[in-house]
């Protein structure tokens, strides 16, 4: 299997931006005639828990059925490099599935399915939350002055 985002093909381990993966790779493998396919990528190193960024099923080689829409990497600030795991399973009969849910383990995604999968390959790359833009000032807090008035009363 082939990962290409803006026409280059990933290597395992490659870091890559936020911005460089926003829109969907193209994903290049040989499919074997009467053969059916999933493709997961997934993030195990989100904060919530194992994130699902890309789910389809019932690929023959042009066409499958999408269970969920491409979602680029956004790691928040601060919480270290994620790694961006791609899965290609060959899968042994159609899958009639709906999904709703990004946040789950691979073993409940697995359950949801319904059917055994076979991995056939494997693609990674690494990326984390870039700090770029106009950094933003702290605002400072304004002690809050009283005024006194004192009325002078004529004794």
């Amino acid at each position: 299997m082939k990962v290409l985002y803006n026409n280059s093909e990933i290597k395992n381990g490659e870091f890559l931006t936020p911005l460089e993966t926003r829109f969907e790779p193209k994903v290049e493998y040989r499919a074997k005639p009467n053969t059916l396919y999933t493709l997961i990528m997934h993030d195990p190193d989100a904060v919530g828990g194992n994130l699902l960024h890309w789910v389809t099923v019932n690929m023959d080689g042009q066409t499958g059925d999408k269970l969920l829409q491409y979602k680029g990497p956004a790691p928040p600030k601060g919480s270290g490099t994620h790694q961006y795991i791609l899965l290609l399973y060959e899968q042994p009969e159609r899958i009639n599935a709906r999904l709703s849910e990004r946040s789950m383990s691979m073993a409940k995604f697995y359950e949801h399915l319904h059917t055994n999968l076979r991995v056939v390959s494997t693609v990674y790359f690494t990326s984390k939350s870039q700090d770029g833009g106009r950094k933003r000032r702290k605002p400072t807090r304004k002690k809050n002055k009283k005024t006194y008035t004192r009325k002078w009363r004529a004794k």
